[in-house]
């Protein structure tokens, strides 16, 4: 029992460092849309915190899937992903107007 006390604690870690960077996503978005008129430099720091998120993000979410995997079976392996699509357009088109 202990054992699956420690597997659900670190599931609820690695869950909610997810929910932390899809927060970090969802501001990145908004500092976009609120604000059409970002420097350049502001516009390449957003581009670089992105990419860098993006890729704890993925690590972070085939880590979780693996994890449910191996410790909760397949019937529970589905985990919900932020979507990226439209943040991605919305960077490139703003690195694109400097």
């Amino acid at each position: 029992m202990a054992s699956e006390n420690k597997i659900q604690e670190y599931m609820d870690s690695l869950e909610q460092e997810k929910i932390m960077i899809e927060t970090h996503f969802a501001n990145i978005e908004r500092i976009l849309k609120d604000n059409p008129k970002l420097d350049q430099q502001k516009a390449f720091g957003l581009l670089s915190n992105f990419n860098t998120l993006n890729i704890q993000y993925d690590q972070l979410c085939n880590d979780l899937i693996k994890f449910i995997k191996i410790f909760k079976g397949k019937d529970e392996q589905e985990i919900r992903l932020y979507k990226t699509d439209e943040l991605v357009e919305l960077l490139e088109a703003k690195i694109n107007d400097l």
